[in-house]
């Protein structure tokens, strides 16, 4: 991932974090990649438990009003 960061222009994109987990969060992971990225609107990250429904993802994505 942080080669795909760094080596990318995020100006005009707007990144969504996510990560599936059965235990662990995003940590500082956000926080982190803005700040290598530099460039983009970065939206708040989630956490979706171990293997998230198709429904879980489309009302997270849906719900951001993009």
């Amino acid at each position: 991932m942080d080669n795909f960061i760094t080596q990318n222009d995020f100006t005009g994109k707007t990144v969504i974090p996510f990560c599936t987990s059965a235990n662990s969060g995003l940590g500082q992971s956000g926080e982190l990649q803005r700040d290598m990225a530099g460039t983009g609107n970065r939206l708040e990250g989630q956490r979706f438990r171990e293997n998230p429904s198709e429904e879980d993802m489309k009302d997270r994505f849906e719900g951001l009003g993009l």
